[in-house]
């Protein structure tokens, strides 16, 4: 063999996977078949990236039967690293899920809704600027964005067909791919309906509604949402305590149900889930380190159940009234 040749041969030859990256991409594919969703199992796969570089320094390991066994130690390094219960649980659920782990059998803190930081300035906990509100270029995403409250990447993704009216024939603004790659329904209070439809009615059908530089900036877009959502909170709130507010309680009861039994259906039977009418009942009381953060912000410790949840159903798509409250009404 000629040495030219011999050079091109080395060249060409194909450089063996370290065990690191064997172990990742084969945790990768397995996030990808068990999470479709893009964010989701990009999510989970940065996760388990972490969990692999500790196991290699710290353990040695070069197999996923010998990084199953350091689980308990990878969360003891989290906590001894200063990392917050929310951000440890994300990334142990990684793990767990891909070792078919448990998480409750896994030593970890517990995560306190008064904790979530997303969206908070008070009292030092998270610091964002806000100066482009004021901005000129950023005014329709603003004045949109506080009478709709969804998410910047979906702010980014409406196109001139989602003004739509929902299945008990209120205006909606549809986010055809929201948070789980899931469709949802944005209701429009009523004193924002002729603005929202004003931004529709100026785009073509598939034109979008905002471009990617009006969207490139540093708003604290969550925090136009928790405020969208108290609007909303007290808009049904008031409706229920008015004259006519125990017809109104049915009414809003029957629009509740109308939506889950539409969306929340059971892939396997085709019918819709059972839901536990007792969070459309009574009231919500905060307790521990929550109502105690809602008192020192000078906010509200009790809330009617059913109001909480028209908000979480129809304006945040949660259907949770711990993650509506935590996250919304008390940021």
């Amino acid at each position: 063999m000629k040495k030219g040749e011999n050079a091109i041969k080395h060249k060409n030859r194909t450089r063996g996977k370290t065990a690191s990256r064997q172990l990742f991409e084969e945790a990768e594919e397995f996030f990808k078949k068990t999470y479709p969703n893009r964010r989701t199992c990009n999510t989970y796969a940065d996760s388990y990236r972490k969990y692999i570089r500790f196991c290699r320094e710290q353990f040695g390991c070069t197999t996923k039967d010998e990084c199953a066994q350091h689980i308990g130690e990878y969360s003891a390094h989290l906590q001894k690293s200063g990392y917050s219960a929310s951000t440890i649980h994300t990334y142990l659920a990684a793990v767990c899920v891909y070792h078919g782990v448990d998480m409750r059998e896994i030593e970890k803190p517990k995560r306190h809704s008064y904790d979530y930081k997303r969206g908070r300035s008070n009292n030092g906990r998270v610091k964002r600027s806000d100066n482009d509100c004021a901005n000129p270029k950023y005014e329709r995403t603003v004045s949109f964005q506080s009478a709709v409250g969804i998410r910047r990447a979906e702010l980014l993704r409406l196109t001139g067909d989602d003004f739509v009216v929902d299945e008990s024939g209120y205006p909606c603004v549809r986010v055809k791919r929201g948070k789980g790659g899931k469709m949802q329904l944005q209701r429009i209070l009523p004193e924002n309906v002729e603005l929202v439809k004003s931004f529709f009615a100026q785009e073509p059908k598939k034109g979008r509604l905002f471009l990617p530089e009006e969207l490139v900036n540093k708003i604290n877009y969550h925090a136009l949402r928790a405020k969208n959502a108290k609007d909303a909170y007290a808009y049904y709130n008031e409706k229920l305590i008015g004259e006519n507010g125990e017809a109104y309680r049915k009414q809003l009861t029957d629009e509740i149900l109308r939506r889950w039994n539409k969306y929340c259906i059971d892939e396997k039977t085709g019918s819709p889930k059972p839901i536990n009418r007792a969070r459309l009942t009574g009231t919500y009381k905060l307790r521990g380190g929550c109502r105690e953060t809602a008192i020192e912000k000078g906010l509200p410790t009790e809330y009617d159940c059913l109001a909480l949840m028209a908000v979480s159903v129809f304006h945040l798509s949660h259907w949770r009234l711990d993650v509506t409250v935590a996250s919304y009404m008390t940021a």
